[in-house]
């Protein structure tokens, strides 16, 4: 099989969710049930008022909870992707996740990509406008995979820098109508600034098959075809 790591173990794969204002408890449900012993992050942006209630839940589910300054925004969008690419860097696993607390975890992979790259449900038409991606495609977000070389070769190359990620947003990752719409409103879309990034850095992007990640309706898992899906807003609002 080349090209791919069969069956992965727990202590090979890490896993982040960026909080703020979320409820990740039955995401993180299922997580434990395919991956009792994996490293699990939760990178909390800004967000005080809710900080005792996520270090209860990383008690819980044995998660580290890492408090930060809130960056999801246009003028720290590269520290926002920069911090998040750290804690992938901070264990020694060779695969690592972004999820959002509403992605499903509903089995284990049986294989991950086995050269440097990013990964996960590539997207070439905008959902907002429609516009085709210019390149490189986006990873939907719900579900962002990277290897460790690409993490730490996008994390050298200098490309998360204000000038190239904030200052001309609009000639890098802000490629669609759909960016160019909420950087006018000072804010950021991190899937399509971490796709450009590793792009940017000289690795490539694939999309795996066991991966069904996409902005609004989640597709059916009823074969378990898919070891991830999102969205699934019922469990936020479940664990409310």
């Amino acid at each position: 099989m080349p090209f791919r790591k069969p069956d992965p173990a727990d202590a090979e794969v890490a896993w982040c969710l960026q909080l703020h204002k979320s409820r990740p408890e039955e995401c993180l449900r299922h997580l434990r049930a395919s991956w009792p012993g994996s490293r699990v992050v939760l990178l909390v942006d800004g967000d005080p008022a809710n900080l005792p209630r996520y270090q209860a839940i990383g008690r819980e589910f044995r998660a580290t909870v890492v408090p930060g300054e809130h960056l999801m925004k246009l003028d720290t969008c590269h520290r926002y992707v920069e911090r998040l690419l750290q804690q992938g860097i901070a264990g020694p696993e060779r695969y690592f996740f972004r999820i959002d607390p509403d992605t499903r975890i509903w089995r284990r992979f049986s294989w991950l990509p086995d050269l440097p790259c990013a990964f996960g449900t590539l997207e070439t038409l905008s959902v907002a406008f429609r516009d085709r991606i210019r390149h490189p495609p986006n990873i939907q977000g719900g579900c962002v995979g990277f290897t460790r070389e690409a993490l730490e070769g996008t994390l050298a190359s200098g490309v998360l820098t204000h000038d190239r990620c904030v200052t001309h947003a609009a000639s890098g990752w802000a490629r669609t109508r759909d960016c160019t719409h909420v950087v006018s409103r000072g804010m950021m879309l991190d899937d399509f600034l971490l796709s450009w990034a590793v792009d940017a850095a000289g690795f490539p992007i694939f999309p795996h098959a066991e991966i069904a990640s996409f902005w609004r309706d989640p597709v059916p898992n009823d074969t378990g075809a898919f070891a991830v899906t999102h969205p699934h807003k019922d469990m936020e609002d479940a664990a409310k």
